[in-house]
Parts: C-alpha cells; structure tokens; sequence
C-alpha cells in the first residue's frame, strides 16, 4: 500500500479543494443550496446557545435532547464562530464534513486495497469521494450522517485488523477495549448504530466458533420471520394494531429457537458439514421450536389481552424460519473448500462449558466499554432533560401510533416495511435497490405494482452474487469475514425493523448509513473476486490502475460540474436573505417576538433578534412533549409568552396537534406559502 500513497495525498487534495472551493461561494448558497435540512439547524442553533452559556436548548428556554451526542459535541466549538457571523461556522462545517468524507475515501482504500489490491480500493474510494449521491445523502445535510459512516468504516477497518491476527495471537484486553471504544462512537454518533455495536461484539467474542457467523443471521432471519409473518395475516397498517403481541412473540422465538439451535448442534460444525445430519437437526429444531413458541404464546396472549391474536402467525413463522435457517446453513455447506471430516467429540453442553470463561472475559471487555458509554449517555439525559432518551425519538414513535399522516405514519406498504422498497425514504439498500427497480420498471413495465415481480428479481440478484462465490470459495469465505459482511448486514436488518416494527413515523433516507457502506463493500467484494480470477494475468495490477483512476475521471468531472453550478460566485446580492422565512419573521413581527413554528431550524438559526420554538417537539423539552400529548401545548405555549405562531392552519387541526393551539390564534392576514402568521394570545382573543 505504501508504494501508492500518492493516491491518497492527490484524493485529499482535491477533496478538500472542491470543499474550499464551495465553502468561500457566495453566503446565500450555504443556507440556501448546502445546508438546508431544518434537521441540522437543529443542531447548529443548539451548539450555538451551549458554546453561549446557555446550555442544550434550541429556543433558549427549552433544554432539548434531540439530536445524536457525538456530533453536537463537533458542531458546539463550530457554532461558537456564530457569535461573529452566522454564515461563518456553516463555511467551517462544509471544510469539516469535507475532511470527513476524505477520511472515510481513505478508510475504504486502505480496506479494499489490502483486502484485494490497491485499485479496488481505489474504485470504493473515487466512487464514495465523487458520488453526488453519496454527498446529498451523507454529507450535505450537515447531519450526523458525515460522522456516523466515519465510525461504522473504521470500525470495520479495525475488525479487519483483528480479523488477520487473532489466529497467530491471542487477543489482549486492549484491543478487546479499542474495538468497544470506537463501537461506543459508533453508537453515539447515531444511536441506531447500537445493533451494530452489538452484531460487533457476537463477531469479536465467538470468533473461534461457528456461533460468529450463524447467530447474528439467525437473530435477524427470527426477526424477519415473526414480523413477515404477521404482515402477510393481518397486511398494513392493520398490523400496528397487534405490534405488542408481534413484539412479544419476537422476544419469544428469540430467546426459544436460539437456545434449541445451540443445543441441538445447529452452530457445530460436525453437524454443519454433513447434509445428512444438519437436515435431521433442522428438523428437530423447526418442530421443536414452534412448538415451544406456539405454547408460550398461547399462554401469554391469555394472560397479556391479546385479543384476536393471529394463530396462523405460527404455521407461517414455521415456514419462514425453516426457509432462512435452511438457507444460511446450505449455503455455507454449499461453499464448503475443507472435505476433511470433523471430529469433534464435545456436546454444545460440553462446548459450553470449555469456552463460557473466555466469552464472558472477552464480553465484559467489550459491552462493558460501549454499554458504560451508552449507560452514562442515558444517565445524563435523565438527570438533564428528565428523559432517558432523545425526545425527538419518542415523540416520532408516538406519531407512528397516531390516526392520520401529516408526519408520514409509520410504513405503509411490505416493501417499506422490510427496507426493501427502491423509493422514498424506505430505500434503505440505495443505490442497489434503486438500480434493481430500475431495471424491474424496465423489464416489467411502468406498472409494477406487482410486489412479487420485485422480489423476484432481488431473489434472482441474490442468487448470481452467491454463485459468484464459486469462481473462488475459499476468496470469498475469507474476504465476507475479513470485511465484516454478516455482522454488518445483520445490524442493518435490525435496525431497518426496529422503526417499522413499532411503528415509527417520519424516518428519512439518511438513517441508512450501515447498508450504504454495505453495499459498497458487497460491489467491492464482486470486483475483487473477478480480480481473484485474472490475477496471473500479465500487467492485470496497471491495467486495473488504469480502469480506476479513468472511473475516478468519470466521477470527477459531473462532480466537480454539479459543485460549480451550485456554489457560485458573485450571483447574489449582498442584501439577499439567507433565509426566506427568517426574512418574513423579521419584516412581519416585533423585536423580541416569540414566534412558534412546527419545524423552524432553519429560520431560528437565522432570525435577529427574535426567538423561534419548535412546536412539533423535536427539539423542545420532554415536559412540551407530555403538554403535546394531553392535548395542553396550547396553555403551555400561551404561558410561555408565545406572541406569534407561523404555520399551516390545516396541519395544526390534523393529528399530533388536534386543534389545541386554536383558542388562542388570531390571524394576522399575512402568509408565506402555505404557512400563515398568527397573533398568539395568553387567553382566548
């Protein structure tokens, strides 16, 4: 790797030169064209307040938790340049995530490189520098999306390390604690990384057992299973009406089928090599299983009031476990290189009791760092802001559960649900699912509306990359688990169901971080089996220079375009607003106003002289979100001196708000857009 280094000199260069060059444009183009998510004025108007003295409120009044921790502390010495210029700090902030973005090119180029060769990485790091996708998703927004794939590739990049000498040496405490350590940043970067911290940790604490592979599988093909199950019976939305019981019977089939896996041999691999064998326990295990699951259930749906609990779940829950765990198990037998015959005379029990000792040593290494991490996160919040967790988060789920979509409810159709739709919001796996349903429209026609004519192509996709193994077994054996591939890919399914699943509404295309890094290494891992074949081929190295560095040039240049279109100079005026809203709250209201919108990041960031308060909650305080639910913001908002409210009267009648701010409303006749402006008064006007 070193001989190409000046590759990664020449990438920083011009990723930080394309950065300077758009952070110097003209102001109104970092507001206006850069940063103009309300999300992530959330962030900028609170860090400035902290690094003011005024602690971790958005309105000043307020103290808010809503936003992922690591970030905020990146944005807090940032924002304290706003004190000065409010368009300042948002210049630093694009040369940050730029330099971000440099770091995660560099981390997939070293991977890959060392993985494979030196130019595939190169193909990951040109694609992840100068994809206008990945920079409108990951970086632009100026959300925690820059940081948290930062953390999710270097965490990976160390598993790899780990990953190449734990079998030469025995791992140290240390590293055990490195490893836990960036897991926790993961995890405090977006909180939903935490199912990848601890998919992490299954792969670092069982790495000498079979169980490294098979059980973050098996958990997410559980997961998968019980909630295709009760979709397919009850369809959407009318499963969120039995979510509780689905939940329970998650927890269930959890805890049951993985205990009889174990016990019954499912993760040893003189079982997992013999066809014969491993279909005989599969046999027991499916049996047994429900069987145990159908019983608990039965029981608990009496004794929790499941009324009208779907017993067909069962029959259906059977099938599909048999079908993913037959699935995982055949087709790592399938890709079987050792026909050496296993030997192995411990029982699981025996198994168990020769290597419980370490697993639990090397378990409280790891999960004691990220977990303490995690545990004094949360214990702050609580002594803080009164709540264990993020209010936004809370009050998103609460939406879920709320008639109506003014915030989008929760996923509405299969695909949506299960991550695997290619539009909206729900495209978790982006760009790949998009490229699939693409080329679905295309075969199929416009209409495809036919769920199944979509999942058959994705069936038919999955099938070719694992016969794509076989070109070279032992390659790909070695590269999934040097890449991290079944943890990472594991995490992504839990975390894809941990929203849907309960119901959580107003998620966005940026929460998908783990599955875009996925898919980078998943393409990756095709271009380096491909190399694997024609390595011996005279020149191969340069001529894959050469296919590299003209695919960087054919990123660049369309990049670089799109950059100097938008980012320009010298095109607006200096009395331009860098805010629209911010420029009607100014001309329309008093100084000193009190002014309720039902977002307002972006236009309390950059209002004079004024105060802004977020009305839908998300970054206001865990007491507002308890008013909003009981129908009282109206009060509250009217004893906090409320003097004006900018929104659309329509969305304030509809669910979560009902109406509760009326008796307190008088228009004042003047609109933007949609949205109107209202005199707000202590009493009814």
């Amino acid at each position: 790797m070193k001989r190409y280094r000046w590759f990664e000199i020449l990438l920083v260069t011009i990723i930080m030169v394309i950065s300077l060059y758009a952070a110097l444009s003209d102001a109104q183009n970092l507001s206006q064209r850069w940063f103009t998510r309300d999300d992530a004025y959330y962030y900028f108007k609170v860090a400035q307040n902290i690094s003011e003295g005024h602690g971790s409120t958005f309105d000043g009044i307020n103290p808010a938790n809503g936003y992922h921790p690591l970030w905020m502390l990146v944005c807090i010495p940032i924002f304290a340049l706003a004190r000065f210029d409010l368009i300042l700090p948002l210049r630093v902030l694009l040369l940050v995530l730029g330099g971000f973005s440099a770091a995660t090119a560099i981390l997939f180029y070293r991977l890959l490189g060392k993985v494979f060769t030196p130019a595939i990485g190169a193909i990951a790091a040109l694609y992840w520098a100068f994809s206008y996708d990945v920079l409108t998703r990951v970086y632009q927004m100026g959300l925690e999306t820059g940081i948290a794939v930062f953390f999710v590739v270097l965490l990976v990049y160390k598993l790899y390390e780990l990953e190449t000498t734990w079998r030469k040496n025995q791992v140290t405490n240390k590293q055990l604690f490195l490893l836990g350590f960036i897991a926790m940043l993961t995890a405090l970067s977006r909180l939903d990384l935490i199912f990848l911290a601890g998919m992490a940790g299954i792969w670092i604490i069982f790495r000498k057992s079979p169980l490294r592979y098979f059980l973050p599988l098996d958990i997410a093909a559980l997961l998968v299973s019980v909630l295709l199950a009760f979709v397919i019976r009850l369809s959407l939305p009318e499963y969120y009406k039995f979510s509780a019981a689905a939940i329970t019977m998650l927890a269930v089939s959890v805890v049951v089928k993985i205990t009889l896996a174990y016990f019954l041999g499912l993760y040893q691999p003189a079982i997992l090599s013999k066809a014969s064998k491993l279909a005989g326990r599969l046999l027991i295990f499916l049996v047994s299983g429900s069987v145990i699951t159908a019983i608990s259930m039965l029981i608990l749906a009496k004794l929790r009031h499941f009324e009208g609990f779907p017993r067909i779940t069962l029959i259906y829950d059977l099938a599909f476990t048999a079908l993913f765990f037959g699935i995982s198990r055949f087709s790592v037998l399938g890709l079987r290189t050792n026909t050496s015959a296993h030997n192995e005379q411990l029982t699981p029990l025996g198994y168990l009791s020769q290597n419980w000792k370490q697993w639990l040593a090397d378990g409280l290494a790891y999960y004691g760092i990220v977990a303490g991490g995690l545990a004094l996160y949360m214990l702050s919040n609580k002594i803080w802001f009164g709540t264990f967790s993020p209010v936004s988060g809370q009050i998103k789920r609460w939406w879920g559960s709320l008639p109506g979509r003014v915030y989008g409810g929760p996923a509405a159709d299969p695909l949506s649900f299960f991550g695997i739709n290619y539009v909206g919001d729900s495209n978790t796996w982006h760009p790949a699912s998009t490229a699939f349903g693409v080329f679905a429209e295309k075969l199929f026609g416009a209409e495809i509306s036919d769920i199944s004519r979509y999942l058959i192509i994705l069936s038919v996709f999955g099938l070719l990359y694992y016969l794509l193994f076989f070109l070279s077994k032992q390659e790909a054996k070695s590269t999934i688990a040097q890449l991290s591939l079944i943890p990472l890919f594991a995490s992504a399914w839990l975390q894809v169901l941990y929203y849907h699943a309960l119901g959580y509404s107003a998620y966005k295309e940026w929460y998908w971080t783990s599955q875009l890094v996925l898919v980078v290494l998943a393409i990756s891992l095709i271009l380096g089996i491909l190399y694997h074949a024609v390595r011996k081929i005279r020149y191969v190295e340069t001529r894959a220079w050469v296919v590299a560095l003209g695919f960087g040039l054919f990123m660049l240049l369309p990049f670089w375009s799109a950059i100097r279109t938008n980012m320009t100079y010298n095109e607006w005026k200096a009395t331009d607003p860098n805010d629209a809203t911010a420029a009607f709250i100014e001309a329309n209201t008093e100084p000193g106003s009190m002014i309720g919108l039902t977002g307002g990041g972006n236009a309390g960031y950059f209002v004079h002289d004024r105060i802004v308060v977020n009305m839908d909650g998300l970054i206001n305080s865990y007491e507002y979100f308890k008013r909003l639910q009981t129908g009282k913001a109206g009060e509250y908002l009217a004893n906090a001196g409320m003097d004006y409210v900018l929104a659309n009267p329509y969305i304030l009648s509809q669910p979560p708000y009902k109406g509760q701010y009326q008796m307190y409303m008088e228009t004042t006749g003047n609109k933007l857009g949609g949205k109107e402006l209202f005199r707000y008064h202590s009493t009814q006007p």
